[in-house]
């Protein structure tokens, strides 16, 4: 029996150590700056680089999916040695998932799976980890999507933004939509619903929002015991001020710190500051 490897795409927003400590592949998606400048996701922009260009240099992004070749070209790589499970950013907010059927199609017989997470970003990030620290045990393939498929109803994903203007922009505003053209002080509390960006409430000023947003987690937990993750999109002192409130709300043994990336960060924009948990 082959060994199991994981496969996901950029938008995961997975640490570098992460993806390393547990051997997992990872397609990168892209960021066109300026309708020209083409860039992968995380290999030749970085997210330092790319929010440089975004809020410092003012420079407009847009992003594009994997091909289908892009995958296949992965997956031919692996299948000699692994049996492959690639877990992707909801079909709803990208064709992601949708190149890499295409892409398995290619390979009659073969063994892949392919998984619509139905999240974004560590949203994907912690179903991966979880399926990745499982074939790291050895587990077979089956118990692999046993846990995969058990853990994706548990993602709840809430964040807060500067501006809805990317989110907008970007054609990813789902039913936030009726939030636009509230005042500036007002912050949106947002979540994913099957992968479709929803309100949650709308909070006046951004430090109350960091703090409501915290508590929504500790309410949602309901005391389990959790794996979380807070992320932020070029705000550290936001994301420093959310870990520090809701660290003893939660039972959650040590958060996980990630960088809202080049490809999620051009649709929700600088500023973003969110959280992710799943139940254990």
């Amino acid at each position: 029996m082959k060994p199991i490897v994981i496969v996901t795409d950029s938008t995961a927003d997975l640490p570098n150590d992460l993806v390393s400590q547990y051997g997992i592949t990872v397609v990168p998606l892209k960021v066109i700056f300026n309708g020209k400048d083409t860039f992968l996701d995380g290999v030749d922009m970085q997210t330092e680089e790319f929010y440089q260009r975004l809020v410092v240099k003012g420079q407009t992004a847009t992003t594009s999916q994997p091909s289908p070749a892009e995958f296949a070209d992965c997956y031919k790589r692996l299948l000699p040695q692994y049996s492959i499970i690639s877990i992707h950013i909801s079909s709803v907010m990208s064709g992601t998932v949708q190149s890499a059927r295409v892409a398995r199609a290619m390979f009659p017989g073969s063994d892949i799976e392919v998984i619509d997470s139905k999240s974004c970003s560590m949203g994907v990030g912690l179903v991966v980890l979880e399926a990745a620290r499982a074939a790291s045990l050895g587990k077979s393939k089956a118990d692999i999507l046993d846990i995969i498929h058990k853990t994706l109803p548990k993602i709840r994903l809430f964040f807060i933004v500067d501006s809805l203007k990317h989110l907008k922009e970007g054609g990813r505003i789902g039913k936030a939509q009726a939030l636009l053209g509230t005042i500036l002080s007002i912050k949106p509390i947002l979540y994913l619903n099957e992968g479709i960006v929803e309100p949650y409430e709308k909070v006046r000023g951004r430090a109350r929002a960091i703090e409501r947003l915290a508590q929504i987690i500790a309410d949602k937990s309901g005391g389990e015991r959790i794996k979380c993750c807070v992320l932020h999109g070029n705000a550290p002192e936001g994301v420093e001020r959310i870990q520090k409130i809701l660290t003893p709300m939660v039972n959650c043994d040590k958060p996980i710190i990630a960088k809202v990336g080049p490809v999620v960060g051009t649709h929700v924009g600088p500023g973003v500051v969110g959280a992710v948990f799943i139940t254990e």
